[in-house]
């Protein structure tokens, strides 16, 4: 992640994994690579990710595990940034040096191989179509006890209650019913002569003994044990990176939340994290180096930190995956555009303002109150976020949605600052000059905002991301690192006890980073004030919002059942 976090992390420390998709392997097995050796088969990247305590604390992933995965199942670990250009799925022929260092060969993963030279032998094929009427997401469930682990007494049952409950509602919510997750088979702990140094082969190897056949919508879910902790290169969870919602693919956890299986899935499906743009001083300062993307740091959203209220996915991730309902969503024209915008948890009406730009990027605003599923902002704030209309855009892999801080903090205060939403009747001026949001006034009922399109404003667009697969970039573009803020007590639960103990400590009263409840902060006005009041613009004080009461938003979630998800 961005300055001010730490440099080195150790991948053992890791959390809730990415995933590729793994479809046919190439041709030729990858065999046991010696230097100047050439391997065939299809590129894989796994994409571990920070502890749960470690998300709070700002803590991200350097970069994800890339491997050249034979059709026989073995496979050959590269670096990830020699991957640069080639799409995951792709079947590639690579030529393969020696071992080089790297942090996952320190942490207990096979060492990579220097790449001396790629080329691609076909291109990866495309998503196949899941049979109509049947469960569009398959899962088998498998405990694990990996070289060196012993079973840590989860019951088999209640990981699969976990997936056909919390996970399943969470995605059909989110989906309209376009992802209907499932258990489809299951079975009781066995023991593993692979570990976790080499994930294909752990993946290989249950999926044999249970008879997993990979395809369209299927997924090997492993609950890979606890004990111990520090299992070597075992994260704390990891999978494959998708291509969409019919991917399919393998993923394990080592802690039995709905929260992080259903981040896992996000990831199967082709999505990256939902983390959070901050700005020295702005809201978007593109090109001048002032700003970092924090990983993770969209607490609203199941692919941030997703703690135990799990969030909703933000437009731009629906909008990735193909389910943002057209009737939903307003899209922002020449000139001026005015919406009334229902609060995104309500059930029905206009929730999104999307703004696309000439540079690229689409923009998206949503009104996050405490509605329906977002209740919680009133009786569960922990981390003090803000009701209020929210500023996205959307990113490529690793972040394929960012939140910008609608509050912008000097770099010196970014750490504490979880305070994102826009403030009303203060104009923000993003995509290089072309787009100007305007919150012009906030009630519980809904939120009017305005946005004005300059024309032929000169845009600067973003940095450009990598080629997909790119290393994640756990440093963010930040000129420098900011002062970490001061740790004070807080209100935070403590974490869970199945954390890794090699996970970063933090304080038991909340993450570092966290803002202490009991300081003075902006209060969310929607969760804390009185029935019928509001923040509003004198331009729009005399019934600017009639109407917006009978609105809501489309999507409606349901909390999965959670233990104790930080």
């Amino acid at each position: 992640m961005p300055g001010g976090m730490h440099a080195s992390r150790a991948l053992r420390t890791l959390a809730l994994a990415g995933m590729a998709v793994a479809v046919c392997a190439g041709p030729a097995a990858v065999a046991r690579a010696d230097a100047g050796t050439t391997v065939v088969g299809e590129l894989v990247q796994a994409w571990p990710e920070t502890s749960l305590e470690g998300q709070h604390a700002g803590e991200s992933h350097e970069q994800p595990l890339t491997f050249v995965e034979g059709a026989d199942g073995t496979s050959v670990r590269i670096p990830t940034e020699a991957a640069a250009g080639l799409d995951v799925g792709a079947t590639v022929e690579v030529t393969v040096g020696g071992t080089t260092d790297d942090e996952a060969g320190e942490s207990g993963y096979a060492p990579a191989r220097e790449v001396l030279g790629t080329e691609v032998l076909r291109a990866p094929r495309p998503a196949a179509t899941v049979p109509a009427g049947s469960v569009t997401n398959q899962v088998t469930v498998v405990l694990v006890a990996p070289a060196g682990g012993t079973p840590d007494g989860t019951a088999l049952a209640d990981v699969v209650d976990t997936v056909n409950t919390g996970v399943a509602s969470f995605w059909a919510e989110q989906t309209g019913g376009a992802v209907s997750v499932g258990v489809t088979a299951a079975h009781d702990w066995m023991t593993t002569a692979a570990g976790c140094a080499d994930p294909t082969a752990l993946w290989d190897e249950a999926a044999a003994r249970v008879g997993f056949v990979p395809g369209p919508g299927k997924h090997l879910l492993l609950y890979v044990t606890s004990r111990p902790q520090d299992l070597p290169g075992c994260s704390y969870a990891l999978g494959q990176v998708g291509t969409g919602t019919t991917s399919g693919g393998r993923l394990y956890v080592r802690d039995d939340l709905a929260s992080l299986v259903a981040h896992e899935l996000g990831h199967n499906f082709g999505l990256g994290h939902s983390s959070g743009l901050q700005c020295d001083g702005a809201v978007e300062a593109a090109g001048t180096g002032a700003c970092r993307t924090a990983a993770y740091r969209d607490f609203y959203d199941v692919m941030g930190v997703s703690w135990d209220r799990v969030g909703s996915l933000t437009a731009a991730q629906a909008q990735r995956l193909g389910v943002l309902p057209a009737a939903a969503t307003l899209t922002a024209g020449t000139g001026t555009t005015t919406a009334a915008l229902a609060p995104l948890g309500a059930g029905a009406g206009t929730r999104v303002l999307r703004m696309p730009t000439a540079a690229g990027p689409d923009y998206w605003l949503e009104y996050r109150t405490a509605t329906g599923r977002d209740e919680w902002l009133a009786t569960d704030n922990r981390y003090r976020l803000d009701s209020g209309v929210l500023l996205h855009r959307s990113g490529a892999l690793p972040d394929t949605s960012l939140l910008l801080d609608g509050s912008p903090s000097a770099a010196a205060g970014w750490e504490a600052d979880l305070q994102t939403a826009l403030r009303p009747g203060v104009p923000v001026v993003v995509a290089g000059g072309e787009l100007t949001v305007t919150v012009d006034a906030v009630t519980p009922a809904g939120a009017t905002v305005t946005v004005v399109r300059t024309p032929g404003a000169a845009a600067v667009p973003p940095p450009a991301p990598a080629p997909a697969p790119s290393v994640l970039p756990g440093s963010g573009t930040a000129a420098s690192a900011p002062a970490a803020a001061a740790t004070a007590p807080s209100a935070v639960a403590p974490v869970p006890a199945e954390v890794p103990a090699a996970a970063p400590a933090a304080p038991a009263e909340g993450p570092a980073g966290a803002p202490d409840v009991t300081a003075a902060a902006p209060v969310e006005a929607a969760a804390t004030e009185p029935a019928g009041s509001s923040w509003t613009t004198p331009a729009l004080a005399a019934g600017a919002l009639a109407g917006l009461g009978g609105t809501a938003l489309a999507t409606r979630r349901v909390l999965p059942r959670l233990r104790a998800r930080g």
